[in-house]
């Protein structure tokens, strides 16, 4: 059983994301921080659904409650990200865009610093913030690994029981659900 993320089966063609990592590789990234103003070893980009309509239909297509769809791209540098707890947020809903994500598995810990739950981000996937996480990711691997994010603001729990009971998308013009 997985207790902390779901992958969804999306049908899509990868290419209908081309103008956003066109535009991600000429866009500066800013460097990621917590909530206390420490740098964290991840980019991210900010992107809206004003610049690419495309992320509209993943807002309409994922049945979610919250109403402030909010979208970046991450790119966890080399050396991976250490065991936190995001704060602001419930969870992400992740699509892989670029990169080889089979040697950076994301993984969730207990209070006791033990392993409990992993997953390689390698289709689109939902997944809790606000249990201890870390992705692992060696220094020698220095090419491109970007996600595109949809932070969810509502319990993930609500969601994953959408996905349990194959409730969790309406069909849209490039995404479909199986």
């Amino acid at each position: 059983m997985n207790w902390y993320h779901r992958k969804l089966n999306l049908q899509y063609d990868p290419s209908i994301f081309n103008d956003i990592i066109d535009y991600a590789k000429v866009t500066e990234w800013k460097d990621g921080y917590d909530q206390n103003g420490l740098e964290w070893n991840v980019q991210e980009l900010s992107i809206s659904i004003e610049q690419f309509p495309i992320l509209d239909e993943i807002y309409q297509g994922l049945n979610a409650e919250f109403k402030r769809p909010s979208f970046f791209l991450s790119s966890v540098k080399p050396g991976g990200l250490v065991n936190h707890i995001d704060h602001r947020k419930w969870g992400n809903f992740g699509i892989p865009l670029l990169g080889d994500f089979s040697n950076s598995p994301q993984y969730y810990y207990d209070q006791f610093n033990h392993p409990v739950e992993q997953f390689i981000m390698d289709c689109p996937t939902i997944f809790n913030t606000r249990m201890l996480h870390a992705v692992p990711r060696k220094r020698e691997d220095t090419a491109p690994r970007w996600i595109l994010m949809m932070d969810v603001f509502d319990w993930v729990d609500n969601l994953f029981k959408k996905v349990d009971n194959n409730k969790i998308w309406t069909n849209t013009e490039n995404f479909k659900y199986e």
